[in-house]
């Protein structure tokens, strides 16, 4: 009887010390938990022939703290690359073709916003602490910091887009039980922040002239003088576009005329071609694209090769006073 009494007892403690074990376990696992979104990062129409383009978006969180005790975490942000895609720079794309971009953490653009799983391991960091039971006072948040990078002479005019998805973006929290927070990543999820990267790329287009220098005649004008220049045209890539001539500043009806300093003049023309029989004008037609007295091409996004040569010649005429003479033509492109 005694022996089966003390049989009893022992298994009795044995149950209360496995009961004492789990409620404490349980008490243990309460924890920080935050709820973050990103807002769309939206560069708009950019040109990055030319130009970078900055643009930010903001992430906000709120966490919330279900233990009775004051806790301190360490937040971090990651932000990966969908499918694995490449890094740095990161791409957006267009059908078939790209655009080349970078996500930031801070406003010098140094510091690539990045992943603990995949890419860069730089996800952003960021330490609260949250009152027991209770929530921060105020959301949390931090600025994203996008940049289009500028020289992309292979991009293509079009809509671009990067769509960051649920498992492309990570929180994840490591905690103490104290004031403290550990400053490193942890394991604990905290859910997903997805959000979308997009940009327009305009068509662009630029030139540039030389002068065009008929020199010092000596004598009269009773021949041909003759004298070439060039002008180069830097289109995006794909980008149709024409060169056109104006008829100057000094111009009579369609005779290019230049001025001197006695209210005389020197007519001249420019013409397309070597032999000086196209006149090189500006009559574009929207409806009709392939004008007959400009230049058509397409652009590369590089400086067009080889320049364009503009044929000019100064005709036999009335020989005016002696001086310099000169006009300034505007150079048009149409794309």
């Amino acid at each position: 009887m005694n022996l089966s009494t003390r049989s009893y007892c022992a298994a009795t403690v044995w149950l209360l010390n496995a009961i004492f074990l789990v409620m404490g376990t349980t008490s243990l696992h309460a924890q920080i938990s935050c709820s973050p979104t990103m807002s769309a990062l939206t560069f708009g129409t950019v040109d990055p022939l030319s130009s970078l383009t900055n643009v930010n978006a903001t992430l906000t969180f709120n966490c919330t703290n279900s233990n009775n005790n004051s806790r301190a975490a360490t937040l971090c942000f990651s932000i990966g690359e969908p499918g694995g895609a490449q890094t740095n720079p990161r791409r957006m794309s267009s059908g078939a073709n790209f655009l080349n971009f970078q996500l930031y953490q801070d406003p010098a653009y140094s510091t690539v916003w990045g992943s603990s799983f995949f890419g860069p391991n730089t996800p952003l960091q960021v330490n609260v602490t949250v009152p027991g039971k209770s929530s921060i006072s105020t959301p949390g948040s931090a600025t994203m910091y996008g940049r289009v990078l500028a020289g992309q002479t292979s991009a293509v005019p079009g809509s671009y887009i990067r769509s960051y998805q649920s498992g492309d973006t990570a929180l994840k929290i490591n905690q103490n039980n104290n004031n403290t927070a550990p400053g490193s990543c942890g394991s604990t999820a905290g859910g997903a922040f997805p959000f979308d990267v997009s940009a327009t790329v305009i068509k662009s287009c630029t030139v540039t002239a030389n002068t065009l220098d008929f020199g010092t005649p000596v004598g009269s004008l009773t021949t041909n003088i003759d004298s070439t220049t060039t002008v180069q045209a830097t289109c995006s890539n794909t980008t149709a576009y024409q060169i056109g001539l104006d008829n100057g500043q000094n111009a009579s009806g369609t005779t290019r005329r230049m001025a001197g300093g006695s209210s005389e003049f020197i007519n001249y023309e420019l013409y397309l071609d070597a032999g000086r029989t196209q006149r090189w004008g500006n009559s574009f037609n929207p409806l009709n694209p392939l004008s007959t007295d400009t230049v058509s091409g397409t652009g590369t996004g590089s400086a067009q090769l080889p320049a364009v040569t503009v044929y000019g010649r100064v005709p036999p005429q009335t020989t005016p006073s002696a001086g310099s003479y000169g006009d300034t033509i505007t150079v048009n492109v149409t794309y």
